[in-house]
């Protein structure tokens, strides 16, 4: 069972909102998401999952399908869309990604694919990508070389996004549980003054919790009544990112139309 830590439930809640919002408006602004999880990955590994992560939230925005930020598409998938719509940048990066792992070809190009990718896209296409990324400390910590991980990480990956961290068509925001260990890597790598530090209370009152409900169970199409509406945000304490746990959880017995579904999921939700 994957439980997230609660610690991370203000800001992950928080940047979690802004991406419905921009993506919900469809106007000009394009949102990508990215968490760095507390897992050990290869570094050939990440570019894929980066890219995967990317490439599927562009088209479930400029296709309108939500699915797609829960469900990222495979490689394959995401080469056929991009021949069906003459995305030619699709293929062409699909195509690097996939040779470059499948003939051992250089995994540090491969990353770089994966990570210019939004600024490109949106210099290329004349668009503009806020890019979000989570828990972005963790990029110093658990990425390896080495396929069984018998190698130190590769603590310097920060450094990829030099660059990019100013970038006026793809910017960023980055957050970070641990607000030192977030703001030394921020210094080191992407040099004091290329992002702003900004403090914030995420937490919402009653009304804004109910809000936050019926917007997360939209976005997700997760059918609710209003009564179960007002059990979900009571039982989550308006906290908005307890409340997306629940509206997404994966409890095979989910029924949030029902006041014993809801508490059922809830129950799931924070068991260990």
């Amino acid at each position: 069972m994957d439980k997230q830590p609660r610690r991370k439930s203000g800001k992950t809640s928080f940047v979690q909102r802004i991406f419905n919002q921009l993506w919900s408006e469809n106007k000009e602004v394009i949102p990508f998401y990215f968490d760095f999880a507390e897992n050990k990955m290869w570094y050939p590994d990440l570019a894929i999952k980066y890219y995967r992560a990317f490439a599927s939230q562009y088209i479930s925005f400029i296709t309108q399908t939500p699915k797609l930020v829960k469900q990222p598409l495979s490689l394959k998938e995401i080469r056929e869309f991009g021949v069906s719509k003459s995305i030619k940048a699709l293929v062409d990066d699909v195509d690097f990604l996939i040779e470059n792992k499948e003939l051992g070809g250089s995994h540090g190009l491969m990353w770089k694919t994966a990570c210019t990718a939004p600024h490109r896209f949106a210099d290329l296409y004349d668009q503009r990508i806020l890019v979000i990324l989570d828990e972005f400390q963790n990029i110093t910590k658990y990425i390896y070389p080495d396929q069984h991980y018998k190698e130190a990480p590769i603590d310097t990956l920060a450094g990829s996004y030099h660059s990019l961290a100013e970038s006026k068509v793809a910017p960023m925001l980055v957050t970070g549980s641990y607000a030192g260990w977030l703001l030394k890597v921020i210094s080191k790598y992407l040099e004091a003054g290329r992002l702003k530090q900004t403090r914030f209370s995420p937490y919402l009152t009653e009304d804004e919790g109910l809000q936050a409900v019926y917007k997360y169970a939209s976005f997700y199409e997760e059918p609710i009544t209003n009564d179960t509406a007002m059990q979900i945000n009571e039982l989550c304490m308006a906290d908005p990112f307890f409340i997306s746990c629940v509206i997404i959880s994966d409890y095979e017995e989910k029924d949030l139309t029902t006041s014993e579904g809801v508490m059922g999921t809830v129950n799931y939700e924070i068991s260990e």
